[in-house]
């Protein structure tokens, strides 16, 4: 660690290699002369005890607006159906199925709910220990008839900053992460919510390859930037004309496969953007305030309003030329999506140079990407705010984590604008190779799982940088 955090004098290339941990069976047959004798009783136990271990899954269930964010644990069978996991959860807290919602992962959607139909594994529930959020409608009428039969179980969050306002130009906290979610970003949430119903409509950032929304307070001041899991690059509902296209028989084209870097899904960037925040313990890397958030607002995009015909505004959306007889509709859609704390500068690395920059600030920079492996560290993703302290250098303000924490590990030179910066020559600090050690990974690692469910292998890769920072 007394050693340059990274020297530029050698190759501006990272060779990672994808190690897969193959499980494999041998199965030998011998002749009769050979086999050892066991007694039947024995292959019994050990047929059954195989078979329970096999079967069984032990998985969490999380009431979303539990204040105490208890989990319940359910033992069912591998091939269990969605509504098989309703009805266990009817006999535990006493709620009928037609009114529970079971999500698998942390954004819920009125689209991303569980079908009864589906099994476990059609879900992507293959392993204990997963967690699945429940949302239970009509709570209040549930909690009035359980409380006249002797039920007690149903507990409910009255805070009104989880919940959208009925009909109305809304935003609150998501509520699989509301407990998560620090006091100053539930206010800044508070204030941007009193920003819509005054009729400050979100303006949309006109760079970015992907919806990005500003959002303003009472006095008309920025207080938050809210980017939707759905118009994120070839999302459905994406404004800078980055869309799936569908022929006449609903097939999507070959752009319903692309995604701006590989290893990151549309619709999963949101995620990383608060994953970041997560690991930035004590706001070492300054990463901004990030939560995730549900909001209702005609000014965002939906069904290929903001499209011309050029970006494939005629080939999607219910107003398209390939559907006929299909009219627009006018119902607003539920958004949910990361927000993220609107900080200001005097300017972005774009237009500074890097003398301007302490040894410090970069390699806070340089620690956050590389736990993360970002993949789109660029000078414009790095706000440049004046140091109080030091008037004559500015401090770096992070931002746009969305192609972090992906499903390969592909990080070029090129990804890291730092990477050939004068101040990564410099060895790191005590206070920096402090934080570096005291790191949890494995912590972390279990963290990004239960609260954000990032894939494993992304976790792997995860598990490989900082361990390789730890070095």
């Amino acid at each position: 660690m007394n050693q340059p955090l990274y020297s530029t004098h050698r190759k501006h290339t990272i060779h990672t290699q994808n190690y897969t941990t193959t499980n494999s069976i041998s199965i030998s047959t011998t002749t009769n002369s050979t086999m050892p004798h066991i007694a039947p009783s024995t292959i019994s136990r050990e047929k059954a005890s195989l078979s329970d271990s096999d079967v069984d899954l032990k998985l969490f269930i999380k009431d979303v607006d539990d204040p105490h964010s208890r989990k319940r644990i359910l033992s069912l069978k591998s091939w269990s159906s969605i509504k098989d996991v309703k009805d266990h959860i009817q006999k535990l807290l006493h709620v009928p199925p037609a009114c529970q919602r079971l999500y698998f992962g942390p954004l819920m959607t009125a689209k991303s709910f569980l079908p009864n139909h589906w099994t476990l594994q059609d879900a992507g529930i293959y392993k204990n220990d997963e967690t699945l959020f429940l949302e239970i409608k009509d709570r209040d009428h549930l909690k009035a008839s359980s409380s006249s039969n002797g039920i007690n179980n149903l507990n409910s969050n009255s805070s009104s900053i989880s919940t959208l306002k009925s009909k109305a130009n809304d935003i609150c906290v998501s509520k699989s992460l509301l407990t998560h979610t620090p006091k100053e970003l539930r206010r800044l949430i508070q204030q941007a919510r009193r920003g819509m119903s005054m009729g400050f409509k979100p303006n949309l950032v006109l760079d970015g390859s992907g919806g990005t929304y500003f959002l303003h307070d009472a006095r008309k001041c920025r207080v938050g930037v809210f980017k939707p899991a759905d118009e994120e690059p070839y999302a459905e509902n994406n404004p800078r004309g980055h869309v799936r296209m569908e022929d006449g028989n609903g097939n999507s084209s070959c752009a319903g496969g692309m995604s701006m870097r590989e290893g990151i899904q549309p619709g999963e960037a949101c995620l990383r953007e608060v994953a970041a925040y997560l690991l930035d313990h004590g706001g070492f890397a300054d990463v901004p305030l990030t939560t995730l958030a549900e909001a209702r607002h005609p000014a965002f995009h939906q069904n290929g309003s903001m499209l011309n015909l050029n970006q494939g505004g005629a080939a999607v959306g219910s107003h398209s030329l390939l559907q006929q007889g299909s009219s627009c509709s006018a119902e607003l859609i539920e958004k949910v999506g990361s927000f993220q704390e609107y900080v200001s500068g005097e300017c972005c690395m774009d237009d500074l140079s890097p003398s301007k920059i302490t040894v410090e600030e970069v390699h806070k920079i340089a620690v956050l990407d590389i736990r993360i492996m970002n993949a789109d560290r660029n000078t414009a993703n790095l706000i440049c705010r004046r140091n109080p302290d030091n008037p004559d250098f500015f401090e770096l303000i992070p931002i746009d984590h969305g192609y972090c924490l992906r499903t390969v590990a592909d990080v070029c030179w090129f990804d890291w604008c730092w990477l050939d910066w004068p101040q990564l020559k410099q060895p790191v600090s005590e206070k920096t190779k402090e934080y570096i050690l005291n790191l949890d990974v494995e912590g972390e690692a279990a963290m990004l799982k239960e609260r954000l469910n990032i894939p494993e292998r992304a976790l792997d890769y995860f598990r490989a940088s900082s361990k390789l920072l730890q070095a």
